[in-house]
C-alpha cells in the first residue's frame, strides 16, 4: 500500500506537469457524447493479485449546470486454499467469499483538456462468508458470516488518454458497520455460536486505480 501511495503522489505530480505544458490543448473528452463508462480497478494487478472491483458511471449535467455522475459498483472476492499436513501437522482448508455493492454520486471539475478532478460519496452493503476446516484432534470447523453497511467519501483525479480511455486514482475515508456470527464445531464438544458487531472508521490513501472505457 505504501508503494501505491507513492505511485499516486507521482501520478498527481505528473498530471500537474502535463497541465502546465498543455494548457492550450483542445478538450479530449466530451461526456455529452460518451455518457457511459466502465472501469476496472487495476491496483490489485500491480500488487500481483486478481482484480475484483468494477465501476459503472453515468455522466450528465445537473440542473444548475454542474458536471456530475451516478456511480454503481461491485467488489467481489473469492479465495480457496488447502494445505496438506505431514507428520504431526494437520490439514487446513480455507474458503472465503464476499460481495459488496454500492451506489454513489460524484461532482466533477475540469482542470485541463485531459484532466478532471472529482469528489463524492458512495453508500454500500455487503455480505461475506468464511470457512476454516482443520484436522487437529479431529475435524474442526469455523464458519463465519457477516453483513456490512458502509458509506465512503472519496476524492479523485482522472486523466484522459483519448476520448474513450482514461486512468483515474482515488483516495477515501469510510465509515463501516459490521454484524455477523461465528459458528465453531469440534468433535465431542458443544457447538459454539458467537455474535459480533463493530463500527469502524478507515482511511485509504489509495482506494483504487481505475482504467476506464468511455462510450
Amino acid at each position: 500500500m505504501k508503494k501505491l501511495s507513492i505511485l499516486f503522489l507521482f501520478l498527481c505530480a505528473f498530471l500537474t506537469q502535463v497541465s502546465a505544458q498543455e494548457s492550450k490543448e483542445k478538450t479530449v473528452f466530451d461526456y455529452s457524447e460518451t455518457k457511459h463508462e466502465f472501469s476496472l480497478d487495476i491496483a490489485p494487478i500491480i500488487q500481483g493479485n486478481y482484480p475484483s472491483s468494477l465501476l459503472y458511471r453515468n455522466h450528465y449535467v445537473s440542473e444548475n449546470g454542474k458536471n456530475v455522475a451516478l456511480r454503481l459498483g461491485a467488489i467481489i472476492n473469492a479465495d480457496f486454499s488447502s494445505t496438506t499436513g505431514t507428520g504431526s501437522l494437520n490439514d487446513l482448508n480455507r474458503n472465503n467469499q464476499g460481495i459488496n455493492l454500492y451506489v454513489g454520486k460524484e461532482w466533477q471539475k475540469t482542470f485541463h483538456p485531459r484532466i478532471i478532478g472529482y469528489y463524492g460519496m458512495d453508500f454500500g452493503a455487503g455480505f461475506g462468508r468464511n470457512e476454516i476446516r482443520n484436522t487437529y484432534q479431529g475435524n474442526n470447523t469455523i464458519n463465519s458470516t457477516s453483513f456490512n453497511l458502509n458509506s465512503t467519501g472519496f476524492l479523485g483525479m482522472r486523466y484522459h488518454f483519448s476520448k474513450h480511455f482514461s486512468l483515474s486514482a482515488e483516495t477515501s475515508v469510510a465509515l463501516n458497520f459490521n454484524t455477523g456470527t461465528n459458528r465453531i464445531e469440534r468433535p465431542n464438544f458443544p457447538t459454539i455460536n458467537e455474535n459480533f458487531n463493530s463500527v469502524g472508521l478507515s482511511m485509504s490513501p489509495l482506494r483504487a486505480i481505475r482504467f476506464a472505457f468511455h462510450f
